[in-house]
């Protein structure tokens, strides 16, 4: 499964490139970010095409992109951003190493049986009490490859009712804030956008 999302998001990361990012995600970064150390520490999982990791590295903070496909990851040096391949269920870094988080839009890349394990692992490399914003679409309950995805090869999605994404994210962390919206009106998902602490 993980060879196959790798793949798609190499096969379309010019076409994300191109897109850039949802501006929707600037006054959340924004809030995000006033709550870290100045020059803090701060690593993005499932970095995309790096945009918002280059936004924390214009904001003075040490950030480290990290992506599954190599082909984001490359996107990211071009910005400038330090990056690397890596497994989120992996990480490789220092316990406590990070005071802050980000993962957009990820999280549901992974089958409900792997993510508590998942968000161990954030957790393990957040220094205690940094934060960890996670934004999914969710919202209906459904896990899966999504049959009517256009990428090849099709991408596995778990879907999360609100009830069940939050009730991960309190096996782990603390809840800070928890609402959900509606940036693309033509799906039948919604945003959920967590601020999370680690205890």
């Amino acid at each position: 499964m993980l060879n196959d999302l790798a793949a798609a998001y190499d096969a379309y990361s010019q076409e994300r490139e191109a897109n850039g990012e949802p501006d929707w995600r600037d006054d959340i970064r924004a809030d995000f970010a006033s709550r870290l150390p100045a020059g803090g520490r701060v690593i993005e999982v499932g970095a995309g095409a790096g945009y918002t990791a280059k936004w924390f590295g214009d904001q003075g903070f040490n950030i480290i992109a990290t992506d599954l496909a190599p082909a984001n990851v490359e996107l990211c040096r071009t910005k400038g951003v330090t990056a690397e391949v890596r497994d989120m269920a992996d990480l490789g870094f220092d316990d406590a190493s990070f005071d802050g988080v980000w993962a957009a839009s990820c999280l549901m890349h992974i089958p409900d049986a792997d993510l508590p394990a998942v968000l161990t692992e954030i957790s393990r490399v957040l220094k205690p009490g940094g934060h960890f914003w996670a934004g999914t679409w969710g919202g209906l309950d459904s896990e899966g490859i999504w049959q009517e995805d256009r990428y090849e090869p099709k991408r596995f999605y778990s879907i999360r009712t609100d009830e069940r994404m939050r009730g991960f994210h309190e096996s782990a962390f603390t809840v800070l804030d928890y609402h959900t919206f509606d940036p693309r009106p033509d799906l039948d998902w919604h945003y959920q956008s967590a601020l999370l602490r680690k205890p």
